[in-house]
């Protein structure tokens, strides 16, 4: 039997910033920090093969490899905001929020009929171009 603890999302840095969202997420505080488990085995399984491809083609254009020693956090946290504002672009809405993860990947599947067929080499401009907000001074 699969936990939430073992579903965590595969966007999670985009709904730490509260600007997107999705209705299978809880939040989890942790040591470490905050961290979003999904209540949905299947949009989980759907969601970590959406970041999986971004990452396939997002990456050369930064000229990282998938490694966690190597790729900077700021580099999977563009393709992750970035990644899903270009999603949310191509299948018709164009803004700098996105109120439900969940419906957004449900969208896409539903017009490009799988994971597999999201023309994801189309996103890697928004990728690329996302702007990561500074932080700010303490």
């Amino acid at each position: 039997m699969v936990s939430m603890q073992d579903l965590i999302c595969p966007f999670g840095a985009t709904q730490a910033k509260e600007d997107f969202g999705c209705r299978h997420a809880s939040k989890i505080i942790r040591r470490g920090g905050t961290e979003f488990a999904c209540d949905s085995a299947d949009m989980h399984v759907a969601c970590s093969h959406l970041l999986r491809r971004l990452k396939d083609v997002a990456l050369p254009e930064f000229g990282v490899a998938d490694d966690l020693t190597q790729m900077p956090h700021s580099t999977l946290v563009k393709i992750q905001f970035g990644g899903l504002l270009g999603l949310q672009r191509i299948t018709g809405t164009e803004a700098n929020t996105v109120a439900d993860i969940a419906a957004l990947i449900d969208t896409a599947i539903s017009e490009f009929a799988c994971i597999d067929a999201i023309p994801c080499e189309s996103l890697c401009g928004d990728i690329v171009n996302y702007r990561l907000s500074r932080r700010s001074r303490r």
